[in-house]
């Protein structure tokens, strides 16, 4: 997993997704193989971190540590996750 900074959440990536921050637009796109968007995370206007994901990942939130873990579905065996 790489560890990334994003206004104070730590977030947390498969080996084979990346991030891109846009600090001044207050945004992360996270892709993964062959370009594919995998999510979205920006901050609102009223500082509240706000999530798209695609259909092909998990996120995972701890709000307590602010701390975000993003998984690309693939790479689970969604039996033992749900």
């Amino acid at each position: 997993m790489k560890v990334s900074e994003f206004f104070g959440w730590k977030i947390s990536l498969d080996d084979e997704l990346y991030a891109v921050i846009d600090e001044k637009a207050r945004k992360m796109v996270v892709m993964g193989d062959f370009i594919e968007l995998t999510a979205v995370l920006w901050l609102d206007q009223k500082n509240i971190l706000q999530l798209k994901p695609t259909w092909d990942c998990v996120i995972s939130i701890d709000d307590a540590t602010k701390q975000i873990m993003i998984r690309s579905a693939e790479s689970l065996n969604m039996k033992e996750e749900c």
